[in-house]
Formats: C-alpha cells, sequence, structure tokens
C-alpha cells in the first residue's frame, strides 16, 4: 500500500490519524495552524500532487483558498520550524509510512528530515519536533482525505473577504471555461498600456458590429489588485506631508522580479547599474502605478529611428487618439503661470532651443459639466473592470451572470507558450492556472491570432518557449534610457504668494547634440507632487523645484535575455551610447538648462533658493535607478528607419521571423528608448494595430466613384435605410423597384448607391425596435423597425455617412 491514500493531484484535507484536527490556513498572516476539522471551512482544502513510493512519498501542495504554495518556514532563535504559505516556490514534503500503520503517515521535509510534523497543539501554528518513532502521538500521524474543489478564489495573500469576493463576482471564468467557450478570433496576452488599450479598443470596436464581432479573449497572469491607478486611491504619506505621489511606494510593494544581473560598466565615465524595475502582474499591469506623464516622441527622433509609416500614422492621428484616451488634461494658466512660461521662453531662448509649456499628464483632473466625476489618473483597469462588471444577468430572477458574447476575461493565468501547427500557424497559447504545474490549450479560431503585451521579458520568453527562433531578429537588447534629476527647496519672499501660485509641472524638448539635433526631455516640477527624492532640507515644509532629464539611446548590445531552465535570465546595463566627451557635454547642457531655470524662477516668482550653491558642486545631478520608473523596452524591436536594422516585427507589429497569427504590443517593440516616457507612444501604437486587425472605417469601395453615396452601419444592430434621388439619377426599372423599398443594412456592413455628384441627398434610417430579442429573431421571427426615420444628409462622392 502507498504510504498515503493519494494518487497524482486533487485537493485533500490533511488531518491527523485519529480524525479531530486539520491543517488549516490562517487568513491572518499565511501560517499554517491546527484547527478542528469543519467541512465547510475551505482553508482546509489543500491541492495536493503526491508521487507515492515505497516507504517514502512525495508532495507538494497549495491552499485552496489563495493558491499560495505550502513551504517550510526554518527554525530560528525564539521559534521552532514550522509551514507557512507564500507566493514562492513550494516545499517538497516527504511522507513516511511506518510498519503496521499503513493508512497514515509522518510528514517532513528534505530540509529537516530528521524532523517530523507535529500538529499540537490546537488553534496554533503546527510545528515540527523530534520524536518520529511508532507509538508517538497522534498528533505526528497524518492521513489525506479527498475533499472538494473549493469555490474559486483568485485572491492573493488574506481568504475570503470582500475584495476575493468581488474578483470572483465579476472575474469567474476559469481555464476550462475559457476552453469550451472557445476557440477565439484573438488572444490577448497582458493588461497593461498594450494589451489593455488594445482589448478595450477591440471591445468598443465589437460593440458597432453586431454579429460580424470578433471574439476575444483577455488573459492576465495576476488578478484584480487594484480598482483604478494608485493615485485614484488613498496613499500613505501622501500629499499632505511631503507632496511624494507615492506611485513608486505601491510599485515597490506590488512589483515582481526579474531574475536579473546588472553588472556595472567598465568604463569609468558610465554610471552604476544599480536596478529598481520589474513587472507587475495585475490587471492593467503597470499602467496601475505608472503612465501618467504623456510626452510624444519628438518628430525628429520618430523620423530618426522608426518606421517611416509608423512615423507617419502617430503624428497624423494615433498620438492625438491616444491623449483623447487618457483624457490628457491641462491645467489652468493664471496670469503668474504665463508670466513665469515666457520669461523661460524668452530669457533662455539661447540655451538648445527650449520651449517650455505645460506638462501633459493622463489624468482628467476636473470635469466641466455639473455634476460628473472627473475620471482621475489613467490606467486600463478602469475600463476592463467596466466591462466586467456590465456582464449580463443569466435571467431575470438570477443574481448570476454569464459571459459576454465575444469577450471574455481570464485572470490569475500564465500563458506560457504559443502553439503552432506545422505550418507555423498560430493555433493556440498553453496556459497554466495559477498554484498547478498542469498546462492546456486555449484554441485559435482558423486564422486567429495572438496578441503578445506580457511585456519586455515575458514576451520573448513565451516566444522562445515556443520554439520561436529569434538569435537573428535583434531580440532580447532591453534597454532603459537614462534619467537624471536635482532638486532643489526654495521659499516665497511673500509666503501668501505660494497659494496663488500653486504646483506647476511643466516640459521642454531641448537640443543635446547641435550637429545631429538628437533632443533630450527636460521636465520641471515646481511645489508639486513627483516620484522623485526629494532634496534634503533643514525645513521639510519648504516647497521645492525637481528638475529632471531624460536621454534617448539606442538599444543596448550588452543586455540580453537568455532562458535558462525554461525561464528568462536578463542581463541589464546602463547604455554605453555615449562616450566621455558626448557624455560630459549632455551633462554641461543639463546644468545650463537648470541654472537658467532657477535664475528666472527666483526672478519671476520672486523666491529664493536656500540651496543655490549647491548648483555650483560637481555631480549635482543624480542618475535614477535602471527600470526605477518602468521604461524597460526594446526586446523584440520594429525596424529602424533604415532597412538593414535587425527587428523581430515588422511595422505592423506581426512577427516576422516566420511564424504566423502573432503580433506583439508591449514596450518590447521600441527600436530604441525615445527622450519621452514610452506611455502615450505605445498606447497609440496599440490602438493603430487595433484598427488595423479590425477597422472602424470601410475604405471606399472599389466601385464606388464621385457619384456614389455609401453608408456605413456601425450602431451594432441592424437598420433599414432609404436614399433620395434628389439628383434624378437615371435607374433601370430593377433599381428602381429595389430602391422604392428600404434596404436592410447589419451591423459592421456597408450599402452603396449611385446619385449625381454635387447634390445633396436625403438618408432616412430606420432602426430596430427591439420588440424581438435576438434569440427570438435567431429562431425565426422577423424583425420589426421604428416607424418613425431618423433623417441624415449626405454628399456623393465624400467620405461615408456612419450610423453610430
Amino acid at each position: 500500500m502507498s504510504p498515503a491514500p493519494v494518487v497524482g493531484e486533487g485537493y485533500y484535507r490533511i488531518k491527523t490519524a485519529e480524525g479531530s484536527v486539520c491543517l488549516t490556513l490562517n487568513a491572518g498572516d499565511n501560517s499554517v495552524v491546527a484547527k478542528a476539522v469543519d467541512p465547510n471551512d475551505v482553508a482546509q482544502a489543500w491541492r495536493v500532487k503526491y508521487t507515492a513510493g515505497t516507504d517514502v512519498g512525495r508532495f507538494t501542495a497549495t491552499s485552496g483558498v489563495n493558491g499560495l504554495k505550502l513551504r517550510l518556514r526554518p527554525a530560528a532563535e525564539g521559534h521552532p520550524a514550522t509551514m507557512i504559505c507564500e507566493d514562492a516556490p513550494p516545499t517538497t514534503w516527504l511522507t513516511i509510512e511506518r510498519k503496521g500503520v499503513p493508512d497514515f503517515v509522518f510528514i517532513t521535509s528534505e530540509a529537516v528530515n530528521d524532523l517530523a510534523l507535529d500538529s499540537a497543539p490546537i488553534d496554533q501554528p503546527v510545528k515540527f519536533d523530534t520524536q518520529r518513532a511508532i507509538g508517538s502521538p497522534d498528533s505526528h500521524r497524518f492521513v489525506f482525505e479527498h475533499c472538494p474543489e473549493p469555490p474559486r478564489q483568485r485572491g492573493r495573500g488574506p481568504a475570503p473577504g470582500a475584495a476575493s469576493e468581488f474578483e470572483r463576482t465579476f472575474f469567474n471564468l476559469d481555464i476550462q471555461g475559457a476552453i469550451q467557450k472557445g476557440p477565439y478570433d484573438y488572444i490577448i496576452v497582458g493588461t497593461g498600456i498594450g494589451g489593455g488599450v488594445i482589448a478595450r479598443d477591440l471591445y468598443e470596436t465589437n460593440s458597432k458590429l453586431g454579429r460580424a464581432a470578433k471574439s476575444i479573449l483577455v488573459i492576465e497572469k495576476g488578478g484584480l489588485v487594484f480598482h483604478s491607478h494608485c493615485l485614484n486611491t488613498s496613499r500613505p504619506e501622501g500629499l499632505g506631508n511631503n507632496r511624494g505621489q507615492q506611485n513608486d511606494t505601491f510599485f515597490a510593494l506590488f512589483k515582481d522580479d526579474y531574475d536579473i544581473t546588472h553588472p556595472n560598466s567598465e568604463k569609468p565615465y558610465v554610471p552604476p547599474s544599480t536596478w529598481k524595475g520589474g513587472p507587475m502582474h495585475c490587471v492593467g499591469g503597470r499602467s496601475a502605478a505608472w503612465g501618467l506623464f504623456s510626452p510624444r516622441v519628438h518628430d525628429d527622433t520618430l523620423r530618426k529611428w522608426f518606421p517611416e509609416s509608423v512615423a507617419k500614422d502617430l503624428k497624423d492621428t494615433y498620438f492625438v487618439e491616444a491623449e483623447k484616451l487618457f483624457n490628457l488634461s491641462l491645467p489652468k494658466t493664471k496670469v503668474v503661470h504665463q508670466h513665469l512660461i515666457e520669461r523661460l521662453n524668452i530669457d533662455a531662448r539661447h540655451l538648445y532651443k527650449v520651449n517650455w509649456q505645460w506638462g501633459r499628464i493622463a489624468s482628467e483632473f476636473k470635469d466641466s459639466r455639473n455634476f460628473d466625476f472627473a475620471e482621475g489618473a489613467y490606467s486600463t483597469i478602469d475600463k476592463l473592470l467596466e466591462i466586467m462588471m456590465s456582464k449580463p444577468y443569466v435571467s431575470a430572477d438570477s443574481d448570476e451572470r454569464k459571459e459576454h458574447t465575444n469577450f471574455k476575461m481570464l485572470i490569475r493565468t500564465e500563458v506560457r507558450k504559443i502553439q503552432f501547427n506545422d505550418a507555423d500557424k498560430a493555433t493556440g497559447v498553453v496556459v497554466k492556472d495559477e498554484g498547478s504545474d498542469d498546462e492546456h490549450v486555449i484554441p485559435l479560431k482558423n486564422g486567429g491570432k495572438v496578441i503578445l503585451s506580457a511585456g519586455s521579458v515575458a514576451s520573448p520568453a513565451i516566444l522562445m518557449r515556443s520554439g520561436v527562433d529569434l538569435s537573428q531578429a535583434g531580440a532580447g537588447m532591453i534597454t532603459d534610457h537614462d534619467i537624471l534629476y536635482r532638486a532643489l527647496s526654495f521659499r516665497y519672499l511673500k509666503p501668501e504668494d505660494r497659494a496663488e501660485v500653486g504646483s506647476m509641472k511643466l516640459q521642454t524638448y531641448f537640443d543635446m547634440d547641435d550637429k545631429d539635433h538628437q533632443w533630450g526631455l527636460a521636465n520641471m516640477s515646481i511645489d508639486a507632487s513627483s516620484f522623485l527624492p526629494r532634496a534634503k532640507s533643514v525645513d521639510k515644509t519648504l516647497p521645492q523645484m525637481i528638475m529632471s532629464f531624460i536621454l534617448p539611446c539606442p538599444l543596448e548590445k550588452k543586455c540580453t535575455i537568455t532562458m535558462v531552465d525554461d525561464e528568462p535570465k536578463v542581463n541589464m546595463v546602463r547604455t554605453e551610447a555615449y562616450d566621455k566627451i558626448n557624455r560630459d557635454r549632455y551633462l554641461d547642457r543639463m546644468k545650463d538648462v537648470t541654472e537658467s531655470a532657477v535664475s528666472i524662477i527666483e526672478e519671476s516668482l520672486k523666491v529664493e533658493f536656500v540651496d543655490r550653491n549647491g548648483l555650483k558642486n560637481g555631480n549635482y545631478l543624480s542618475y535614477l535607478e535602471l527600470g526605477g520608473v518602468a521604461h524597460e523596452l526594446g526586446s523584440l524591436p520594429m525596424p529602424g528607419s533604415g532597412s538593414n536594422s535587425r527587428h523581430a516585427i515588422d511595422e505592423n507589429l506581426k512577427l516576422s521571423t516566420g511564424q504566423d497569427g502573432v503580433y506583439v504590443c508591449d514596450l518590447s517593440i521600441f527600436p530604441m528608448s525615445p527622450e519621452a516616457n514610452p506611455t502615450l507612444t505605445l498606447a497609440g501604437l496599440a490602438l493603430r494595430l487595433s484598427r488595423q486587425l479590425v477597422p472602424r472605417t470601410m475604405d471606399r469601395p472599389l466601385s464606388a466613384t464621385d457619384n456614389t453615396v455609401w453608408i456605413l452601419n456601425q450602431s451594432g444592430e441592424a437598420v433599414q435605410v432609404w436614399v433620395s434621388n434628389y439628383g434624378n439619377v437615371t435607374r433601370t426599372e430593377e433599381q428602381l423597384e429595389r430602391e422604392l423599398r428600404r434596404t436592410f443594412v447589419s451591423a459592421g456592413q456597408c450599402h452603396s448607391v449611385e446619385r449625381r455628384n454635387g447634390i445633396d441627398e436625403a438618408v432616412f434610417v430606420f432602426r430596430w425596435d427591439r420588440l424581438l430579442t435576438f434569440e427570438e429573431v435567431d429562431n425565426g421571427a422577423e424583425m420589426t423597425f421604428s416607424k418613425e426615420p431618423e433623417l441624415f444628409v449626405v454628399h456623393p462622392g465624400l467620405q461615408p455617412l456612419v450610423i453610430s
């Protein structure tokens, strides 16, 4: 007989042989305590993976409540060895059978194999002691008893409560459900700025297409940690104390770590490669903590480094579209603000083409419409959560919700790789659930597509696990640009002026190199909240000016991503793109910009900088740690402006290594590290990809002429239309008979008729009256439409009439 009644994997209670005490997760601190057996207590359910032996078996276990791994907490001064649940690799436990008592086992660990688990005393943490002989107390003997799988609870950390209940209510799709409801047109991996923006945009496009809508599955590795951007919530030691934004605090608390090395450069003039970054595995990704400062990449940078079509589309269309999405806000400009901005631009106009203006912030601070609430800092979380919360009820008298017909979201699920067929076409994704090593395939439709938005490390790792050869694709050069900053305290000569001026955030490009016109970006925060470190001051209540600079750089060839034991390992160094002469010249220019701004602020705002002399010291600009503001990028680059540049994706973000059906849209796609925060640019590229995959507007039909009226139905439902003929176009009897009747136009479809150019025509639109449900229509009932039409005017030969 095996040493425990366990085979393979399943849910079990681990209880003492006499049956009264059970290992139980303590929700307060994730320790494991001994409690009386309670069949209704889900904290006593463990997902066990067991391998039986002759007299020794091995198992690992995860909590059925939150998926955390059962681990050994080693003995230390003041406490014995115990068990604890953590988000880390599980401990392998040994089960040892004793002769004559084959129905129970002693539990120990390879790390403490001279000890045995002791469940006593009740309501206290289980511990290990040295009594392992036959005849030892029953508290040392354990059996594994099958139990039902507990209700799905994806919350990390503390066991069931309002937060996990909220997550279960709206994110209740599991892997098997996702498989059964497939296959899908699009599977989006990740919900940060790349994947989250695409998911939102495709959902909104679907709402215009009716039955032509695409089926979409969004997969996120993490859970619902935040309900909005962290700056829309309470913060530790917030604005009233030191004006810190605290998003860096949230980032440090909730980020994960890469397996990373960051050796320093051998060149003495290159600053140390200290590292502070990492991914955030949660709905919204790092958009939960970062992404608010949203400047555009300079036109010269786009022209020099990006494909021509990408640069043109961003400048002409998608920067504006992304700014609308972000609710980009500019503050109210007072006379004192305009005065300072003008003085900065006039008095410092000789300094490297500076042109100071308000900083571009992805936040709606105030809604001008009465009783509408401002949306605050932008994150992809808000729309994704709104979509999930709007899932319809199963029936009018049910509290249970069903999935959207064409949009589904699966969380706490890791995509490990992409499945390809023999023709190298993507056919699905291979996933595993949090807390399990079992892998499952979620299928794509024939011709379906995977959009990788898992991040600059995870996306290439998924491709490499999938067998994609990235060695010749310029991949892996994950790069972060240099950010330098200086903080200075000041005081107003008239203290009452501080309230009048308030807070200011300004930005300007500056010319780093007169020959190549390479642009850096300067950001200035005046008595405003900032994530950057504040200056040390004898008076912490003094306002501060913080100046920061972002410098562009090419992708760093010394940075690499390799796979070790099927997991990514990152080597990250600070850019060596600038030699000492150039680096010193850039530093001098940044010092000049800073000193000029300080002088102008002193004069214009009537303030006194208390540590002005500090500017005359040597290295007064400090380097921010690599990854400190989540800008690492470039590991799967698009082609540069030069035709010979190596690249992993094409200018439409499609994988260019020979496999079909895979697109990438996260920070990994950048062909260089720009002088601007990359958030806005990534959002613009995400919108561009979404509109290319599922167009919202239809190209003019090939048969159309300057005499064609064409109508695009993007209302999401079928309509009937009738078009006038004021131009008295001659028609055949068949055309006349057809046009005397209303024309049925399905959602997402286009209708066109010939009319005379230069003469406006009337279009009557009759909408579905919704007296029948879709199900009734599907079962053969005839749709009926409104008796009174909506009236529109169209112009033959011009843009289509879009019915929304």
